[in-house]
């Protein structure tokens, strides 16, 4: 019980409550924890004391018990409390009391609203104490949880209440355990911005204890010397960054001497118990300022591209500090407390604002690239007139403030108003008066006003993002929340699901964050956000899921009563309906308002004065009926007078006159009748206003007149939209784009009975239409050089010649295809679109670079284009399925050549990088020339130019594992669905693919579809005669049909399971279906007469959770089950033979997916880990698991078992297929790679020889298996798509070792690329990026992130083992003495140490403590060499700026100090012979003589000029050293004269790992960018090349990937050609150059033209002749 009241203390007071008390409530499960918010750092558990709750509500209070610490802490007591018998809402009080030596002090409090828990379920809560009791500072912070209920407390339901968690949103990340503010981030110059949680721990083990004032000080307060080590590592980094700003080197040299002036003073303080405080601030305040420095350093390059305001705020926040803290030196030097307590506190606010700023960098970071709209935004110009509509607006201003506007009197007081209303009521001009006049007042939570037009940029998915990050920006507290939800799962930022974006995006930040004041959000058009189709789940989730958000969030909906909006809200009661008739019906003045505003100009003139009447005006009033469209439109049309005979007063008289009631529809006629009045000018006005609604994007005047120029109505733009001033926005102002003022007309026009043949757009017929414009277009403007570049050198940022592309060339060029997929098949149109492939498909590339800044989306366009006319080519086929088979197949290959054409052009794509170059002439000078030779674009293209480079690659030589790539087998558009999936019949004839939505059976010999339909599967089976298809629906109705048309042959059957169903299949037979409940019960139902005819229930189902998966085995005998929350690590086994299930355990990671092979003999499985594994199903036990290498951490997607259950093919999130043994686990042959999408479903032939493939881009690919098993794993290039952590080579260059992913590494052959052995390393986090081979190479050494030493025998494995002593700070190098017995480590700890590794003792054989001339300052080595056979030691010291000799043997162990400049990029080499030293570094590369342990210089300093030094190595003969530089080189000196040998070697990624031949003629490089070895022959002085790369980024440790340019090494440095990204990795340099694990290219420019010379490649429209060249 509570500490303040025993059990039947409460009893006897609950009964003597009096008879206001019937009833009572329990508060139970409280948890929490107490941390300092200044810091987000969690108080230690001895230092920090205790800390209790207490709660008051209804007059009483009660209290947890004293909790054991600070930490993590759950309360099981349960706190009863009366309940009044008025059921108002009570008030509970929350006060956290902190104990502390014996001594108590409230710290903070808060209060919250508990509604009547009789009226509501029992309610889980959590809040934040975020109100500081005065006078302790805000220093603490609670976040706890409570359940409340009206049960008894012994009725409570423990187990729920025991599962409770406290929410992680609100959870601080602990930063003594994570890893923010280490020193090594500072010195190293980190340029990633890091969470802003920091860990210190690790900082305040390194620092050097022999430091004497700071020990002194943390005599008074412990945080001093963490505080004041960061304060001096910060101060040397920040001394030796070239761009640090003065005014930070000031801020740093005011706290460093405010730390010596508290040191000066030490002995004049009388009282230092009572200073406990002003320490805590004063070590808050600097702990915060270094996490300010850190922040600035590694944010100062990164404006431009993450926070464009940090600047500003620095430079205000700089000039504060320095002024407090020179406030606080000068307080120190008075030395009184009250002084020093003074100045302290008034750096608070201060302190508090950088607290904000810095943390706001890391939770910016984690909401970058959510999903965000672009064209929904509030619109001042659509703004109904002011004084309009002012009941209608105070109406939902009332409901905005959070009053009900029901008319009857009721308790309801939904949050959710639904206003709608036809065409033309005035919705969407009200929707954005309402956001304007919320705006400044902060009362708008988020608008959206959906628009038809513009769905690309703002589709249903972009509405619940676009809410949570406008509450983010508004409310720091959501922003919060909102951030630790993404940052715990980051996909959820690029989510498209509307139901689990409400979830995660808004359901569950609201749930965590209290916001106290009523937020309006606004949403218009509802009816726009796409067909009921594609709006559905959208409006499923607003009728269905926004009343359990918050009731202070108050929900505007507007929208046109359409059928599908109406049905959704009607089986709903949580929202109010509003009829926008009745809600402006006392706004009757308004149309009057509107229509005086319009002609207020007129009126002013005389000559309108006797026809423009105040009473003529009152008839046009009336006219309009209320409509304000209605009112708009028809004041346009007056004022609009044009060329028709027809002057204003003669309008006006048109419409008074008319009888028919006011409504759109007879205005449009009018005003069509009036403008349109003859037969030629109403099939212009059709031709126009049917592109205006088709066109993809709204084009300006001229666009629509260059478009008819492809049609036979040439002048139809040009005559009839002048006329449509008041139908069609634009028509005056050319720079505009013409769109239809309202929707309303569009569906006038588009409905043959409102509009009448007159004037009825088909908008199919139109989408034909505008496709012929479009190729018509193309057709007469692509050309060759079509914007007339004179250079090919120009970059499209300084080329002005794209402004030649006209707008309607533009459109034709990225919207053609769009219109294609919206028409049907016809022979004309694909001729016209291959003669377009044939003859200018390198033209219609060239205008798509040209326009790629205005097309964001360029690297998609072409490949949809050919999608889309793929799709149309062979989806259209369904429409001949009715003739004859034989005609069928003539009208199939009558478009063949065309898919063809489309698949070739497809994978060219592919290959070539979409042709994305940024440049139009180097489609022809350098995208083309890379077109394989065997492709049909290379034989259609090439022999046109010459003059190009000339490319020899092996890539092209690679023989392709994938047998065929299918057409898409669902929309583009639509997104995958779980139900997709591939079946081939039992004499594996036929393959049945659904997507999903749709399903086609296919030919498996030509691949060829047969038939296709429409239709959501949920399970089907071919017969056992190959005749029929058994079709199971989504809700379980049968339906058999033949295989050969696909027509229906029996009545659809429905089975009605009498529970949820949550597995369902066909028997093979095709007599049953099989289904499980969620409750375990097997049914089984007769095909033909849909009677139940077997039903039990499977024991031990209740074992698995509710959300858990099942699948049955192929026979239909079997069932496994697996997943959940709680039984997510298991999987369950069901089969006939036994009444019991088998329960596989064991797994550490969630199991994701699992099969039974054929025979069911084992079972198949993946887990969270990237773990597939097997169980025998007769014995129970596992046969094996792969290792975490095998799978490079990528998630598997899919798994099927071969039909002889000798093969297991799993699918991983990196668009790999690994086929493993299914006996063995091993990995059997080379990986399957898809280049469209991750595997999504897989499945075998039933003769195994082909694997069926669906990607989650819906295209199929089939793969042949036994091409595949013929290449070996081993084979394979070692590194697929995994990140590098991690390269370094052997002495000898034999071997080279990489750590890939998090916890691999690998041992290859650098010659071959062969992996030799790989080891998963059991790393927290990831290998912390060394390694070291042993002289022999048998022995490889690696730290990891515990900063822990492993060796690795990777020949002998089982003598692997750790020393177990661990440095305390990051490990910089390793190294093995030249005998191996001894290994080397330099760390951040300040330590050196020495391990004896022959001898195997895991201790260190010496630890090296670094000192350093100043006890303020902090040093550490990051390199550290043995020399001199290993009794020598040399380092290299950043923060010191030196070299560093030490005797390994002798007590004091350093024995010369050398300066070395301020470089992080130093590398240290030793010559073999033992005799010389190699130290580089940007600023200098010296050579040094080693000479009884002591270093002299040999010669000058080489000469270098290349950026930082990435590694460094002598030749095996001591003569030749050679350095690898930033910018991408090596360059090699002979030692002896310090002269060149020769030019720069030249590569396209920076060497982090060197090494030289045995024989000194080749010199081996790889780069963690890509893993692959490179080399150079240096038997002879390397010559200048004649062309290089450009470096984006030469420090040494920042990544840099090559854009594919290749420029002149001329002082002009232009651009000679790009390399398309495939072939990247395997591109050579120059004859000497070769690379090693990746197939080559090689490139001759010998007789190539460029620059100003460019356009001679072109040999212009001649004959098909064989060029030389190609």
């Amino acid at each position: 019980m509570a500490a303040s009241a025993t059990h039947d203390e409460i009893e006897s007071d609950l009964s003597n409550a009096g008879s206001e008390t019937t009833d009572r409530f329990t508060l139970s499960d409280a948890a929490g924890e107490l941390y300092v918010v200044a810091k987000e750092l969690f108080l230690s558990s001895q230092a920090a004391g205790t800390f209790l709750v207490e709660f008051e509500c209804v007059g009483r209070k009660e209290r947890t018990a004293w909790s054991k610490s600070t930490k993590s802490q759950r309360w099981t007591s349960r706190l009863t409390f009366p309940w009044p018998s008025s059921g108002s809402d009570e008030v509970l009080k929350i006060r956290v009391f902190h104990r502390k030596k014996g001594v108590e002090r409230l710290r903070c409090e808060c209060e919250d609203i508990i509604g009547d828990p009789r009226v509501s379920e029992p309610l889980e809560k959590w809040m934040k104490v975020w109100k500081w009791v005065e006078g302790n500072g805000s220093e603490l912070r609670l976040s706890f949880c409570i359940s409340l209920s009206t049960l008894a407390p012994d009725a409570v339901d423990r187990a729920a209440s025991e599962d409770l968690v406290l929410p992680t949103v609100l959870d601080p990340s602990p930063a003594i355990e994570d890893s923010l503010d280490r020193i090594d981030h500072l010195a190293d110059g980190a340029s990633v911005i890091q969470p802003i949680e920091a860990s210190l721990g690790a900082v305040i083990e390194a620092v050097d204890p022999t430091m004497r004032i700071v020990e002194d000080i943390c005599k008074i307060h412990p945080y001093a010397k963490l505080a004041f080590s960061v304060v001096t590592a910060a101060y040397k980094a920040v001394k030796a960054q070239r761009d640090r700003d003065n005014e930070m080197n000031g801020l740093i040299t005011i706290m460093r001497e405010t730390y010596k002036t508290i040191w000066d003073a030490r002995r004049r303080w009388e009282r230092r118990d009572n200073l406990d405080l002003v320490w805590d601030k004063v070590s808050v305040v600097t702990v915060d300022c270094c996490h300010f420095i850190c922040k600035y350093r590694e944010t100062k390059n990164f404006v431009s591209r993450t926070f464009k305001n940090v600047s500003s705020r620095t430079d205000e926040t700089i000039k504060d500090y320095k002024a407090k803290f020179q406030e606080l030196r000068e307080a120190f030097q008075g030395v009184t407390t009250e002084d020093i307590h003074d100045a302290v506190m008034n750096i608070n606010v201060i302190q508090l604002k950088l607290l904000e700023e810095v943390r706001d960098l890391h939770i910016d970071m984690n909401l970058n690239d959510m999903i965000y709209p672009t064209g929904a935004n509030f619109d001042p110009q659509k703004v109904c007139l002011r004084g309009t509509r002012d009941y209608a607006l105070h109406v939902l201003r009332k409901f905005a403030g959070g009053f009900s506007v029901e008319e009857a009197a009721t308790d309801r007081d939904p949050s959710i108003l639904w206003v709608r209303g036809g065409a033309g009521t005035g919705k969407t001009f009200l929707a954005h008066r309402l956001v304007e006049l919320l705006t400044p007042s902060h009362k708008i939570g988020s608008s959206f006003f959906f628009n038809y037009r513009n769905l690309k940029d703002a589709p249903p998915h972009s509405l619940v993002p676009r809410i949570t990050q406008d509450l983010a920006s508004a409310h720091p507290a959501w922003k919060h929340a909102l951030s630790g939800i993404i940052g715990s799962n980051r996909g959820i930022r690029q989510e498209t699901s509307i139901f689990k974006q409400f979830e995660l995006l808004l359901l569950k930040p609201a749930l965590a964050v209290h916001i106290s004041q009523p937020l309006l959000f606004v949403i218009d058009g509802l009816d726009e956000a796409g067909n009921s189709k594609g709006r559905s789940e959208l409006i499923e989730v607003l009728a269905t899921r926004l009343h359990e958000l918050p009731p202070n969030f108050r929900f505007v909906l507007f929208s046109r009563p359409e059928q599908d909006i109406v049905d959704a809200f009607s089986k709903h009661q949580h929202h109010t309906v509003l009829e926008m008739q009745g809600l402006c019906s006392k706004d009757d003045k308004d149309t009057r308002k509107v229509i005086e505003d319009r002609f207020r100009d007129l009126k002013k003139l005389a000559e309108n004065r006797s026809w423009l009447t105040d009473d003529i005006l009152s008839l046009l009033v009336l006219k309009s009926g209320g409509l304000m469209i209605y009112a708009r439109t028809a004041c346009d049309f007056i004022i609009d007078a044009h060329e028709d005979g027809l002057a204003r007063q003669e309008r006006l008289d048109l419409l008074l006159k008319s009888d028919k009631v006011p409504e759109m529809d007879e205005l449009y006629r009018t005003i069509l009748n009036t403008i349109i009045s003859h037969k030629t000018a109403r099939r212009r006005f059709r031709a126009t206003i049917g592109r205006v609604i088709c066109l993809d994007e709204p084009l300006p005047f001229a666009g629509h007149v260059g478009l008819d120029r492809g049609t036979t109505n040439m002048h139809a733009s040009a005559v009839i939209i002048p006329k449509l001033g008041s139908l069609l926005d634009g028509t005056n102002d050319h720079s505009r784009s013409i769109s239809l003022i309202h929707k309303s007309f569009a569906d006038f026009v588009s409905d043959r009975k409102r509009s009448g043949d007159v004037y009825h757009v088909n908008t199919s017929e139109h989408n034909r239409i505008l496709l012929e414009a479009c190729l018509s277009v193309m057709e007469m403007d692509l050309k060759f050089n079509v914007c007339g570049n004179t250079s090919s050198d120009a970059h499209l940022k300084q080329d002005h010649n794209s402004r030649l592309i006209s707008v309607e060339l533009e459109y034709a060029c990225n919207f053609w295809a769009a219109h294609l997929r919206r028409t049907s098949y016809d022979s004309a149109t694909a001729a016209r679109l291959q003669k377009m492939c044939e003859t200018n498909l390198l033209y219609w590339f060239e205008v798509l670079n040209h326009t790629q800044s205005r097309s964001a989306n360029f690297g998609r366009i072409p490949q949809e284009c050919m999608e889309r006319m793929i799709e149309w080519c062979q989806v259209h086929f369904q429409f001949f399925h009715d003739l004859r088979r034989d005609r069928t197949h003539f009208l199939q290959q009558d478009n063949a050549d065309l898919t063809d054409i489309g698949i070739a052009i497809q994978r060219c794509l592919r290959d070539i990088s979409n042709f994305h170059m940024e440049s139009g002439p180097h489609v022809y000078l350098s995208a083309l020339p890379y077109v394989a030779p065997t492709n049909w674009v290379h034989h259609q293209y090439r022999h046109l130019f010459h003059h190009l480079p000339v490319i020899r690659s092996d890539l092209w030589a690679a023989e392709p594992l994938v047998d065929r790539v299918l057409f898409q087998v669902r929309d583009r558009q639509t997104a995958f669905s779980e139900h997709a999936r591939a079946r081939y019949s039992p004499d594996g004839i036929y393959i049945l693919v659904s997507s999903g939505t749709h399903f086609v059976l296919l030919d498996s010999a030509h691949y060829g579809p047969i038939w296709s339909k429409k239709r959501e599967l949920r399970a089907w089976e071919f017969s056992p005669d190959g005749k029929r298809i058994y079709l199971l629906g989504q809700s379980l109705d049968l339906e058999v049909i033949e295989i050969t048309d696909g027509t229906c042959c029996s009545s659809p059957i429905r089975i009605s399971p009498t529970e949820y169903t949550i597995g369902a299949m066909i028997s093979p037979d095709c007599r049953y279906v099989i289904c499980v409940s969620r409750q375990g019960t097997l049914q089984k139902w007769g095909t033909q007469t849909g009677e139940r005819i077997i039903s039990s229930t499977l024991s031990e189902f209740h074992l698995f959770e509710d959300d858990g998966e099942v699948r049955f085995s192929q026979d239909g005998e079997s069932l496994i089950q697996w997943g959940g929350e709680r039984s997510g690590y298991q999987i369950g086994y069901w089969s006939a033979e036994s009444p019991s299930p088998m329960i596989c355990k064991g797994r550490t990671a969630r199991i994701r997916r699992a099969i039974c092979s054929l025979d069911n003999a084992r079972l198949f499985f993946h887990d969270g880990d990237c773990t597939i594994g097997a169980w025998n199903l007769h014995s129970g036990q596992e046969m094996w698991h792969s290792e975490v290498h095998e799978q490079l951490r990528y998630p598997i997607e899919c798994l099927a078992a071969s039909p002889d259950n000798q093969l297991v093919a799993s699918g991983s999130e990196n668009c790999t297929i690994r086929l493993w043994d299914a006996t063995t686990g091993h990995l059997i042959c080379k990986l399957l790679q898809s280049r469209r999408g991750s595997p999504k479903r897989l499945e075998f032939s039933p003769d195994g020889k082909r694997l069926f493939c669906i990607t989650s881009e819906g295209i199929a690919y089939v793969w042949n298996i036994e091409l595949a098993l013929s290449t070996p794993y081993h084979d394979a290039p070692p590194i697929s798509g995994g990140s590098i952590y991690v390269v370094q080579m052997s002495t000898d260059s034999s071997l080279m070792a990489v750590a890939v992913g998090l916890r691999v590494i690998q041992i290859q052959e650098t010659k071959s690329a062969k992996v030799l052995a790989q080891k998963s390393v059991k790393a927290q986090d990831h290998l912390d990026g060394v390694l070291a081979f042993s002289p022999k190479n048998s022995l490889l050494a690696y730290s990891d992130d515990k900063h822990c030493i492993g060796l690795w025998h990777w020949q002998t494995p089982e003598q692997d083992h750790h020393l177990s002593e661990r440095h305390n700070d990051s490990i910089r190098s390793l190294c093995f003495s030249p005998n191996a017995e001894l290994l080397l480590s330099a760390s951040d700890d300040t330590t050196i140490r020495v391990w004896d590794i022959q001898s195997g003792n895991v201790l260190p054989l010496r630890v090296i403590p670094i000192h350093t001339k100043s006890p303020y300052e902090l040093d550490c080595a990051f390199a550290a060499i043995f020399a001199q056979s290993g009794n020598r030691i040399v380092s290299a010291h950043y923060f010191d700026l030196s070299l560093k000799v030490w005797d390994v043997d002798a007590e004091d162990s350093l024995k010369q100090r050398i300066d070395w400049p301020p470089d992080q990029d130093v590398k240290l080499a030793v010559s073999p012979n033992g005799g010389r030293l190699l130290s580089a570094s940007k600023e200098r590369i010296q050579v040094w003589n080693i000479v009884d342990g002591q270093l002299s210089k040999f010669g000058q300093n080489l000469e270098a000029d290349h950026g930082d030094v990435c590694s460094a190595a002598f030749s095996p003969d001591s003569c030749k050293v050679a350095v690898a530089f930033g910018d991408k080189t090596i360059q090699i000196w002979d030692v002896e004269t310090g002269k060149k040998f020769g030019a720069p070697l030249h590569s396209h990624c920076k060497a982090q790992t060197l090494a030289f031949t045995p024989d000194g003629r080749q010199i081996m490089a790889a780069s963690t960018a890509d893993g692959l070895v490179h080399t150079w022959d240096i038997a002879t002085k390397p010559s200048t090349l004649p062309w290089k790369s450009k470096p984006a980024d030469e420090r040494w440790l920042m990544p840099d990937p090559w854009d594919g340019w290749v420029y002149d090494t001329g002082p002009d440095e232009s651009r000679l050609f790009w390399v398309p990204e495939r072939f990247r990795p395997g591109f050579v340099w120059s004859d000497r150059h070769h690379v090693i694990g990746y197939p080559e290219t090689r490139v001759d420019i010998s007789d190539f033209v460029h620059g100003e010379e460019w356009t001679r490649c072109w040999k212009g429209p001649t004959s098909a002749i064989s060029d030389s060249a190609s």
